[in-house]
């Protein structure tokens, strides 16, 4: 394969659609955008809260207003918030990913070829081909690469599948060129 090609055969767990799943609950771009809002939503009733002692007969008292309760409560609802988010989050992700079966298409192997054109996978059921131009965004963490194909789709590629941290640092590498190239 010449440096502008690239292919790699992996399989698609449980865990890897999960991990996946949870990725996109909490910690992309857009989840962290939703997260600081949801909290932002929190801070207004309890400023507003803590503002209604400062209302009295002689106006308004700033010096009635307690940050201590502010914090406190601000405190306690992001905690709250977290733990609720995540346990339903956990449950509907699991439920989801159990409903999945294996060579369908999400679990089991997966090829997946780079070229200069574009990246096509085949699976058991049946193969896709996706221009550069039809790939949204190329990103990693620790332990995958995803080539999304829409705001909220990817190809899922697990680093485990490649020989060496280096040879899926290139493939990454390659994705991001290729994307970067196709505008």
């Amino acid at each position: 394969m010449s440096s502008r090609t690239m292919e790699v055969d992996y399989e698609i767990t449980r865990d890897d659609l999960f991990a996946f799943q949870w990725r996109a609950v909490f910690t992309s771009p857009k989840a962290v955008r939703r997260t600081r809002w949801t909290y932002a939503f929190w801070l207004v009733p309890i400023v507003l809260f803590a503002a209604v002692p400062a209302i009295g007969p002689d106006g308004f008292v700033l010096s009635r207003i307690s940050l201590t309760f502010i914090a406190i409560a601000f405190a306690i609802c992001v905690l709250s918030q977290r733990i609720l988010e995540r346990w339903l989050m956990r449950r509907v992700i699991r439920k989801q990913v159990a409903d999945e079966r294996p060579q369908r298409g999400q679990l089991g192997r997966h090829t997946l070829s780079l070229s200069e054109d574009g990246l096509i996978e085949r699976t058991a059921v049946g193969e896709s081909r996706t221009a550069w131009t039809g790939v949204d965004r190329v990103e990693q963490d620790r332990a995958y690469i995803f080539i999304y194909t829409s705001a909220a789709a990817a190809h899922v590629i697990p680093k485990r599948a490649f020989r060496s941290a280096e040879e899926a640092e290139r493939f990454y590498q390659l994705s991001r060129a290729s994307k970067e190239a196709a505008g």
